[in-house]
């Protein structure tokens, strides 16, 4: 299907930052995935990565036209200048997915200001930041799509981050504000909410050899692939989802719906906060 022929999507975060799975040639990540399966739609893709090497590796492995772009989602100019290299490459900017994030591993008995900071400027401000840079032309134009890459722990707690749980809940009400505020003049914002995915980063953070583990809590007894979470953004982001805005698509193998919820470990005793930082 070319269910995006001749539009130009910028994703932001398209690199992989993590080991290949098993046999796997090109370790894949979400929005690396997602990079391959907008070209593999038709369309002209911009991938944008804080290391810009990765970008291109994305961009080598496109189906078509693209274009790699450097860019730190830390950095409210980093994104502007992004997002003006993304519209420079046809004059236009069509579908903005906005998948880069970083997690954290403080409760909040230990929650530091500088992994709070840090946490909201990546996942929020520079999410934020980048809509906004991407908004006007789509506004004069009259059409425009966005997807966010969430996580269930914008929905649910897991109890292991409050910096990362809090700071994906507001990414989803950045999505709804943007959704609510300019449905009528043509722009989509949804996002895709995501529960345990074989990706890059999770075999980076938390080992390659834990997914038989990860996936034994999902209902579908395995963890999702970032080609899943692709091909729920390919759809949000065309115009099979015309009438489709405001929504989070939760992809997480039923771990949501289930009841009762699927057993968690017992959590790990709170780190001991460090001198200058507030307890509980």
């Amino acid at each position: 299907m070319r269910r995006l022929e001749g539009r130009v999507a910028y994703v932001l975060g398209g690199g992989s930052d993590g080991p290949a799975r098993p046999g796997e040639p090109l370790a894949m990540g979400n929005g690396r995935a997602i990079a391959l399966r907008l070209a593999a739609e038709g369309a002209c893709v911009v991938v944008g990565d804080k290391v810009l090497d990765r970008a291109r590796l994305t961009v080598e492995h496109l189906d078509g036209e693209g274009l790699a772009v450097e860019v730190d989602a830390a950095d409210p100019e980093s994104c502007r200048a992004a997002v003006e290299r993304a519209r420079g490459l046809r004059g236009r900017l069509d579908v903005v997915v906005c998948n880069v994030g970083v997690s954290g591993r403080e409760p909040l008995r230990a929650q530091s200001l500088d992994d709070w900071e840090f946490a909201d400027a990546v996942n929020v401000r520079g999410h934020w930041v980048t809509a906004q840079a991407a908004l006007e032309p789509m506004l004069q134009r009259g059409s425009g799509s966005f997807v966010f890459v969430g996580s269930t722990a914008g929905v649910r707690s897991s109890r292991r981050s409050l910096s990362y749980e809090a700071t994906k809940a507001a990414q989803l009400a950045v999505m709804r504000h943007v959704a609510v505020r300019y449905a009528a003049r043509g722009i989509r914002s949804n996002a895709v909410v995501l529960g345990n995915i074989d990706s890059a980063l999770v075999r980076r953070e938390f080992g390659s050899g834990g997914g038989d583990a990860r996936g034994a809590i999902v209902p579908m007894r395995r963890e999702g692939r970032p080609e899943e979470v692709a091909a729920a953004v390919a759809f949000l982001a065309g115009d099979d989802a015309s009438y489709v805005t405001g929504h989070s698509l939760v992809v997480d193998g039923g771990v949501s719906a289930a009841w009762p919820s699927p057993p968690a470990p017992a959590p790990a005793p709170d780190p001991v906060p460090q001198r200058g930082e507030g307890t509980s």
